[in-house]
């Protein structure tokens, strides 16, 4: 009778056991998690959103961590599953290194020796981490690993944070997707606009910059003609005032010239008659 009830209490404690050990993994898992606050981002422009990790695995010393993407995710979509990057999840493409376009974060684990890479900070021995990630927008071509490259739409399929395991190590207690919306956010309705007014501004620039040569040239050809029609008119009008003083002169000094022979015509034929006269009493005698 003793072996059964042993047998009994081995099976029972063999079961807590087994209980107790699983517990921990799904807790572990459930607890990694990705706030985004607000979860929104604009679906027109770069969106800088902030992340704030909790739950994830701290390996301290361990090779990798985490890298943090933005994209979109399918059914066993997870690494450590056997999901591929480029089939089972998209994500926007960036440079691995510090000085990226802040498309992917690189959070390393303390002490890893390519901490020097990370642009996302370290995972803190309590499993938190803080970084920032750029949306570029609700459209965006992925490429995967295997180089194609397709076109994402985030206003019909769902987008949202992905995290997995860095440098290709995959690690099951750190795979999250965390979605995120788009909208248009309240307080950048009022900045679209500033954003927006610089592409119809050159337009509208674009528009006087070739018509205000068109009243320049009409201006330039109507003042050239009035300084040359001034300058036309003033010798015209010297010339004729010296022309007509000098033909008036010369009539009146005819003039004076004609009375001058008359008088002087009159006179001498006067004196001839008188001459006469006197001589033809003398003749009769």
């Amino acid at each position: 009778m003793t072996p059964p009830r042993f047998g009994r209490r081995a099976a029972l404690a063999l079961a807590l056991a087994s209980l107790f050990t699983l517990v921990p993994a799904r807790s572990a898992s459930a607890a990694a998690r990705v706030t985004t606050p607000p979860g929104t981002a604009d679906p027109e422009y770069a969106t800088r959103v902030r992340l704030h990790g909790a739950g994830f695995q701290s390996v301290k010393n361990g090779f990798g961590g985490i890298y943090v993407l933005f994209g979109t995710v399918s059914g066993a979509w997870r690494p450590s599953e056997g999901g591929a990057s480029g089939a089972d999840y998209a994500y926007v493409q960036d440079s691995e290194t510090k000085d990226n376009h802040g498309y992917q974060r690189f959070v390393a684990f303390p002490g890893d020796p390519t901490a020097y890479a990370a642009n996302g900070g370290t995972v803190k021995a309590d499993g938190t981490w803080d970084a920032t990630l750029v949306v570029p927008g609700a459209v965006f071509p992925a490429k995967g690993r295997d180089g194609s490259v397709r076109q994402v739409d985030c206003r019909k399929v769902q987008c949202g944070v992905i995290t997995i395991g860095a440098h290709g190590v995959a690690n099951a207690h750190n795979e999250t997707f965390t979605p995120i919306d788009f909208a248009t956010p309240a307080t950048r309705h009022t900045a679209a606009p500033k954003s927006a007014r610089p592409t119809p501004t050159p337009s509208k620039r674009a528009t006087p910059t070739p018509a205000t040569p068109a009243p320049s040239a009409t201006t330039a050809a109507a003042t050239t003609p009035e300084p040359s029609r001034s300058v036309a008119a003033a010798p015209v009008a010297s010339d004729d005032t010296p022309a007509s003083g000098s033909g008036r002169l010369a009539v009146i000094g005819g003039l004076a010239l004609a009375v001058v022979l008359v008088v002087l015509s009159t006179l001498w034929l006067l004196r001839i008659r008188r001459r006469g006269l006197t001589t033809r009493p003398s003749g009769e005698k």
